[in-house]
């Protein structure tokens, strides 16, 4: 069991549960979706995406083991040896999401899967994380992937309006949960050596950046939200107009507690927005 939850913990299994229900909330745009196809389809992204987040950890391991929030991690902490298993275990995911997919000719979603890994561990990862402050901005691709994926298996299409509006929903969505904590542990990403948008431009600045970016995802998500239902379109409100509060709040109280509540807080707030958008799927 001990081993099991070591591998689990390498797959980022919580956040790979948040993208597989981004994928869920994708698929359910698509009419009449719950059936066996869209159960599969969240069943195979699954594996896609622990894959990918398996191999990404493998390339943060040497700044993991140099930061206090991140060196327990599975590799840095020695719990996976040798390292390398990361990768065959990422890679065998990978190929068991891909496989998945292509049994049913879903080309469309296998091509997401692939956008996915270039955005994430080798153009995120790999080549930005260490580069340049807007790092997290190239990354976020990665995580409106799965949105594109289910979508895609379920329509037989490659994108339509409602689709790219979620994905880039989650696209937005995505700096602020790492901008709030990087503030939070500012510090630890200077010790790595990591030049997240706090360390190199400021907190103040990063909270400026924040501010903007929970506006435009107020937008992107209500513009969405109207398409689909009006009902859904106040509800999303409710949570945005509490996001921008709390950011708000951050802009009063730069301080690390308050950007680890918005970081803490972000997350719920993309659940329950694919929470309402596969309940208004449903009734």
């Amino acid at each position: 069991m001990g081993i099991f939850r070591n591998y689990l913990e390498l797959g980022k299994i919580k956040e790979s549960l948040l993208l597989v229900f981004g994928g869920a909330a994708g698929g359910a745009l698509v009419h009449n979706t719950f059936n066996f196809l869209y159960f599969y389809s969240l069943l195979f992204l699954f594996f896609a995406v622990m894959g990918t987040n398996s191999i990404t950890n493998y390339i943060d391991m040497d700044i993991d083991r140099i930061m206090e929030r991140t060196r327990n991690r599975p590799l840095p902490s020695g719990r996976i040896k040798p390292p390398e298993k990361a990768i065959y275990f990422g890679i065998a995911l990978i190929l068991v999401g891909i496989s998945g997919f292509l049994y049913y000719s879903l080309f469309y979603s296998i091509i997401w899967i692939l956008l996915g890994i270039l955005f994430d561990p080798i153009l995120y990862n790999y080549l930005t994380k260490r580069r340049t402050p807007w790092n997290i901005v190239i990354g976020s691709f990665a995580g409106g992937a799965p949105v594109m994926v289910v979508w895609s298996a379920l329509s037989k299409q490659f994108l339509s309006i409602e689709a790219i509006l979620l994905m880039f929903t989650i696209v937005i969505w995505t700096p602020i949960h790492i901008w709030s904590l990087s503030i939070r542990y500012k510090e630890d990403y200077e010790k790595a050596g990591i030049p997240m948008l706090p360390v190199v431009k400021g907190i103040r600045f990063t909270i400026l950046v924040i501010a903007f970016s929970s506006i435009l995802l107020m937008v992107i998500s209500s513009i969405l939200s109207i398409l689909l239902s009006f009902y859904l379109f106040l509800f999303i409100m409710f949570l945005n107009i509490f996001m921008i509060y709390m950011v708000l709040k951050l802009f009063s109280r730069p301080d690390e507690k308050t950007s680890f509540i918005v970081f803490k807080i972000s997350s719920p707030y993309l659940a329950m927005l694919f929470l309402a958008i596969v309940l208004w799927a449903i009734f």
